[in-house]
């Protein structure tokens, strides 16, 4: 990681301590604040339900909490489900799936950043929850800086997510909100 990078992270830092209500991040080079919608919110707690309905332990699986990728910014994704066993600090080493719920209208953080950071660091599920589009694209098999599976969902159609470890997680998009 470079000066650039440990200065921005740490502005990120400052300025989420005094913008409560807001998601900071360093995407691109940039420090991004979003504020969290109620839809949002619903949308994290629908995808946690569906991951604990399939058995999911709640210890595996968190919601805002700072994931590490050495060497690049370092994630919060809306909802990570992690490997069992996996020990605070959390590693991108330690995902099984990453959901993104994209918060402002065409925004390439979800759609472009974090696509090519997250396959970079083979994780293994990428899944973005669109409510403006009113879809979900789900992406696996990470190759360089890109997936080579990628399918799309409407809301309404239920989205399949198959773990490493096995494990298969349905999520109903029917009680989807949009924005």
């Amino acid at each position: 990681m470079s000066v650039m990078d440990d200065l921005l992270r740490h502005k990120a830092e400052q300025i989420a301590k005094e913008h409560e209500g807001f998601k900071v991040e360093v995407v691109g080079g940039h420090v991004v604040m979003t504020p969290q919608s109620n839809v949002q919110s619903w949308t994290i707690f629908d995808v946690q339900a569906a991951a604990r309905t399939a058995g999911i332990e709640q210890s595996r699986l968190i919601s805002d909490v700072l994931i590490k990728f050495p060497g690049d910014p370092d994630r919060v994704p809306d909802v990570t489900i992690l490997a069992e066993g996996a020990k605070e600090p959390y590693s991108y080493e330690d995902i099984l799936a990453a959901v993104e719920i994209v918060s402002t209208k065409d925004d390439p953080n979800d759609y472009k950043f974090k696509v090519e950071q997250y396959a970079r660091y083979n994780v293994p599920i990428y899944l973005i929850i669109d409510p403006f589009r009113g879809e979900c694209t789900l992406l696996t098999r990470p190759r360089g800086t890109d997936y080579a599976a990628r399918e799309s969902f409407k809301y309404g159609e239920t989205v399949t997510l198959h773990l490493e470890d096995g494990s298969t997680v349905p999520i109903p998009t029917d009680q989807f909100k949009r924005k």
